[in-house]
């Protein structure tokens, strides 16, 4: 039985990585799987296109290596004039086609209306969701959370946290066991990561913000990466997975910066201010912290105390012997206690958290969990 996806956000790094992996790997063409991957849909903020039979191998690979955009498909049914705010009722129709079937992939960065998307979908269709969004289930109320995650065998979200390293499935398996979590420290920001690991090795804060820049590590305006919003979402949803009824609003946010440097309007004048204001007094904490055995990582910790969990987000000096120390580039690390994973010997994980690569094969790994049925090959 073949599994029908449509992917929105098809014209991002994201999606067109997962299209291209799809049309090397999962298609019908290569004859590899008995349950195959057929791309239906694709979708970008302004157009989407639809072929009822699935588009070709070649068209993928094709797709996925330039920089055509949804609108410049031929050969599809192609629904464009009011772009991405028509999708809720594109999305009744397809479901109609494909009902339990048909599997909505959720590439973009999209907040209130990929909620509601989501929300639609998993209320009014049978269909599915794989996403790599954190928005939806990271960033609203808890009661959003729980509508949308209850079935798991409709809405699979690996790839919204710590994907790389599968911290996502493990909370959730421990919460599911009755194995209490009593405390949870990650290191969850590989840009970050990189920028901290750079400057213990005597590189300047600005230096280091504009290495990350050119390495493609951060966003188009870097202060995106460094205002710790993503690290929330993501320890939200960590928390929410240990069976935490937490909201977001109840981290205490620490930003990398100084919270009036995101109030600068150019990124580039923000640089300057870096280089001229932080750079000194930021290089003489680094030395202070190295003087006493310590260097800085940008964490986020939650520690079950008086019955209750404390959630929070910030720089952090920690052992130059500890393993957050010993993280290199954009690692990730995520370190949890529990009943059974106790301070003694608490679980550890520790390597590549995220990448498109990676994201994108863990959206397909969702995708095999989302199957109907899976007939191995």
């Amino acid at each position: 039985m073949r599994q029908n996806v449509f992917v929105l956000g098809a014209t991002g790094k994201v999606g067109r990585e997962l299209l291209g992996q799809m049309a090397e790997n999962d298609v019908p063409e290569l004859k590899r799987h008995q349950n195959p991957t057929v791309v239906i849909g694709l979708a970008d903020s302004r157009h989407y296109a639809i072929n009822q039979g699935g588009f070709s191998q070649e068209f993928l690979r094709q797709f996925a290596a330039t920089k055509q955009r949804v609108g410049e498909v031929i050969g599809a049914i192609d629904h464009s004039s009011e772009g991405i705010a028509e999708l809720p009722r594109i999305l009744r129709e397809t479901g109609t086609w494909y009902g339990k079937e048909l599997v909505y992939v959720d590439a973009t960065s999209e907040q209130e209306l990929a909620r509601d998307l989501h929300l639609d979908i998993i209320r009014n269709t049978d269909s599915k969701i794989a996403t790599a969004n954190k928005n939806p289930v990271g960033r609203y109320d808890h009661e959003t959370y729980k509508t949308l995650t209850a079935n798991p065998t409709r809405y699979r979200y690996s790839a919204t946290a710590m994907a790389g390293l599968g911290a996502v499935p493990w909370l959730s398996e421990r919460h599911m066991i009755g194995d209490r979590v009593h405390r949870i420290d990650a290191s969850l920001s590989g840009t970050l990561g990189f920028i901290t690991d750079a400057m213990a090795n005597g590189m300047k804060m600005s230096e280091a913000i504009q290495a990350a820049r050119a390495a493609g590590y951060t966003e188009p305006d870097y202060r995106d990466d460094l205002n710790g919003i993503d690290v929330a979402r993501k320890l939200t949803i960590l928390a929410r997975e240990a069976g935490f009824p937490v909201e977001f609003a109840d981290i205490q946010l620490e930003p990398f910066l100084p919270r009036e440097y995101f109030d600068i309007s150019d990124p580039e004048e923000c640089l300057e201010e870096i280089s001229e204001k932080l750079d000194v007094s930021m290089q003489s904490e680094v030395d202070d912290a190295k003087h006493f055995g310590l260097t800085h990582r940008y964490l986020a910790s939650l520690e079950h105390l008086d019955g209750k969990p404390v959630l929070k987000v910030g720089m952090q000096r920690v052992p130059l012997s500890s393993g957050f120390a010993r993280l290199q580039g954009t690692d990730n690390r995520i370190q949890v206690v529990t009943d059974m994973y106790t301070d003694k010997k608490p679980y550890r994980l520790e390597g590549p958290g995220a990448g498109l690569d990676i994201t994108a094969s863990v959206l397909r790994r969702d995708l095999v969990n989302l199957q109907s049925q899976v007939a191995r090959f």
